[in-house]
């Protein structure tokens, strides 16, 4: 449904969200007098904001209110910290009011609902204040409250159509189609030739399913204001919900063509095209645009969406440079490099929406968003983290981005929190349910996991991440030597012959086994040379657990070097990595050194992770199971440049630490391999663990390829070998390009 929110009657007049003054009938008693010099400059200063907020220059006119605000508490000094209501006299509420509405206008909706809750403590109150707190409500989220809002401003003034009209659309989100189409009723008897209610009225007598009316109202409504644009809204509404595409790309020319002055005429051509996914048609009609609206800026942001839907950045790139107002532009240019993989970028951009605009929440969930799928996890949670604890947060998102950050992170609890805030935000929302499930599912909370799968089952049946917490649900009905036997069964690399594997493995259907006997069965059903498929339980199990907590990295700059000391590839040791790295000042002017010496290996996902961070876009590395089934890594196009790579191996480098070498020896630029020749183990594992049982499971289930090669049986030859072992003697091989 599309809704263009233009209502902006307040008493006659087309004032926004404001109050004025002498609109409406006041009590005139008045508990004490204003000091006449007091009244006048509250008054003078109220003026010139309201003025300047018509003009649309509200950061201007906030300053004006705030000095009116200022002599309102030297009126009386007790308001200043008031917390109950108070009988004042005229003036000294209206600032308040006013402020809301400035507030509001900007979208600081937050500080919209503090001056309408404090102008609401200075009695006597009007319907309009009411209204301006259910406007800031509304838009926060917390409709249900609105709602009690807006129908208090009804109860105070009940020809104030603005408040029927939000009433109606409420309704109507609420499903309540009869109580909408009555309000909305309601305010077209005041005004009736506004094409946003009239747009309302058709979209819910469609829901009413009474399209005949719906069709007969929009054809008259056309036919009685056809001499303004607006008059064709209604029509608009209808086939945009009704007809096909050609039909509504036909009404959307001729309205443009018969009012070619008119913005939101000339835009709805634009936007069909684009909707439709013809993206040169909507280039072309937003640049014909250009010669009628130069220089305005939400145009330019159309212009650099669809150049980014064409794929076409440098095109984008060109609008921004070349606008008059780019930092209206920086949201824009913020989702263009989101959607091409340039986080980096995204986050710069995101960064000063938030300069700007501090109160906009859309700004903070995007940068979540770059973050989250940037791979940079722990500044995620950093930022999810700080905003959760300094506002109240109106989009579930926020809570959400923190909690998938913290999933990768191995934070679980913590996601579950999150997760499970991000379901009281909103209620609806199936994802956030699904992720709860999988949260308490890892934590070992069953009774938590199902209920909550099934909650988002309900929503969508097919939704995947439900869908597995269901299914190993139900298999946890079997024993847990059950359950080892039919993981080992379905991932094992080497398991060819499944009827021998399934004979080994049969002894762990025997009930009452102990876990160090089914480490004993592990063992002897591998394959003779796998070191890396393992039961790991007791103190073992505490240390591998433990031991994710780190991420085995250290660093240090050295002059022109930037040292990182990777002792193994856990959950957490790309993320660290990451956030180091990010922090390099001016990493194309130094060495990277990796030192793997001693790496045994550990997640594929987190080397794979390193190598999307160092390399370009590319395939970084395929994986290939027991099956034949495949696969693939894939670096995105943002990148971290450094003048030259070195890696430190020994024959202790091994699998996931072999995979990052070979990675960037293959497709990185000015890369050396320094050390002696590596372990060979070509290998990745799947784990699978039992929090009730304190169970590890690590089983060797692919081998791994960079572009066709692995070197299981190869190995990787160093390009300069090193005898010694004293990290100086590796470092005195790294070659520094001079300056």
């Amino acid at each position: 449904m599309k809704i263009i929110s233009r209502l902006r009657y307040i008493c006659g007049l087309v004032l926004s969200l404001g109050l004025i003054g002498g609109c409406l009938n006041l009590p005139s008693a008045e508990p004490y007098r204003v000091p006449a010099e007091l009244e006048k400059k509250i008054n003078d200063q109220n003026e010139q904001a309201v003025a300047l907020i018509q003009e649309g220059r509200y950061e201007e006119g906030i300053v004006y209110l705030e000095e009116a605000v200022a002599y309102v508490y030297e009126a009386d000094p007790e308001l200043r910290d008031l917390t109950q209501e108070k009988r004042v006299p005229f003036p000294l509420d209206t600032p308040f009011n006013n402020l809301s509405w400035a507030y509001h206008e900007l979208g600081d909706y937050q500080q919209a609902l503090a001056y309408a809750e404090k102008s609401i403590l200075l009695l006597p109150n009007d319907d309009v204040e009411y209204t301006n707190k259910a406007n800031a409500l509304y838009h926060l989220g917390r409709t249900s409250e609105a709602l009690t809002s807006y129908e208090k401003a009804v109860d105070l003034n009940s020809e104030n159509a603005r408040a029927h009209y939000w009433i109606g659309l409420i309704s109507y989100e609420m499903g309540d189609y009869e109580a909408a189409l009555k309000k909305l009723n309601k305010y077209l008897d005041a005004h009736p030739d506004n094409g946003d209610a009239a747009s309302m009225r058709v979209y819910t007598l469609l829901q009413l399913d009474r399209p005949d009316v719906a069709e007969e109202y929009a054809d008259n409504f056309l036919k009685r204001y056809s001499n303004t644009y607006e008059g064709y809204w209604a029509m608009a509404a209808y086939l945009e919900e009704t007809a096909g595409y050609d039909e509504i790309l036909a009404f959307h020319i001729q309205a443009a063509e018969r009012f070619p002055s008119e913005w939101v005429a000339q835009v709805k051509v634009g936007q069909t095209y684009y909707d439709h996914g013809d993206y040169e048609s909507a280039l072309k009609q937003f640049k014909s645009m250009t010669l009628v609206f130069p220089q305005d800026p939400e145009l330019e942001g159309r212009l650099i969406r669809t150049y980014s839907a064409l794929g076409d950045r440098e095109g984008a790139e060109t609008v921004y440079m070349n606008s008059n107002a780019p930092q209206q532009l920086l949201a824009a240019m913020g989702q263009l490099y989101l959607d091409h993989g340039y986080y980096t970028k995204a986050i710069e951009f995101y960064d000063a929406v938030n300069v700007n605009q501090p109160w906009n929440e859309t700004g903070y969930v995007k940068k979540l968003q770059a973050l989250s799928w940037g791979k940079r996890y722990v500044r995620c949670v950093e930022l999810g983290e700080q905003l959760l604890k300094t506002t109240e947060p109106s989009s579930a998102e926020i809570p959400w981005f923190t909690g998938r950050c913290e999933m990768e992170l191995g934070q679980t609890e913590k996601a579950a929190e999150h997760f499970k805030l991000a379901t009281e935000i909103d209620a609806e929302d199936g994802e956030s349910w699904s992720q709860l499930a999988l949260a308490h599912f890892t934590l070992g909370h069953e009774p938590e996991a199902r209920e909550y799968s099934e909650r988002a089952l309900e929503m969508n049946a097919e939704d995947p991440t439900a869908s597995y917490v269901r299914e190993a649900l139900d298999g946890r009905n079997q024993s847990l030597g059950s359950r080892i036997k039919a993981f080992m069964k379905e991932n094992y690399l080497y398991g060819k012959d499944l009827a021998q594997l399934d004979r080994s493995l049969e002894r762990l259907d025997s009930p009452d086994l102990s876990l160090s006997q089914m480490a004993t069965i592990i063992d002897q059903s591998r394959q003779y040379d796998d070191q890396l498929t393992f039961l790991a339980y007791g103190e073992l199990y505490e240390q591998l657990t433990k031991s994710d907590k780190g991420g085995g990295v250290f660093h240090k700059d050295i002059g022109q070097i930037s040292y990182f000391k990777l002792d193994e590839f856990s959950r957490t040791t790309d993320d660290q990595f990451i956030k180091l790295a990010d922090d390099i000042p001016s990493p194309e002017e130094k060495t990277l050194i990796l030192d793997l010496r001693g790496n045994g290996g550990g997640l594929t996902e987190s080397a794979n992770n390193i190598l999307d961070i160092l390399l370009p876009e590319l395939t970084t590395s395929t994986l290939i199971y027991q099956d034949g089934a495949t696969y693939s890594y894939y670096s995105g196009p943002d990148q971290i440049h450094f003048s030259n790579i070195a890696i430190f191996v020994d024959e202790d480098t091994a699998s996931a630490a072999e995979l990052l070498t070979l990675g960037l020896k293959t497709y990185g630029d000015h890369v050396s391999i320094i050390g002696r020749t590596t372990s060979g183990k070509g290998v990745g594992q799947l784990v699978m663990e039992d929090k009730e049982h304190q169970v590890l499971l690590y089983v060797v289930n692919h081998r791994w390829n960079v572009l066709q090669s692995n070197i299981a049986s190869s190995r990787i030859v160093p390009d300069v070998k090193v005898t010694g072992n004293e990290l100086e003697d590796f470092i005195a091989r790294v070659k520094i390009p001079r300056k």
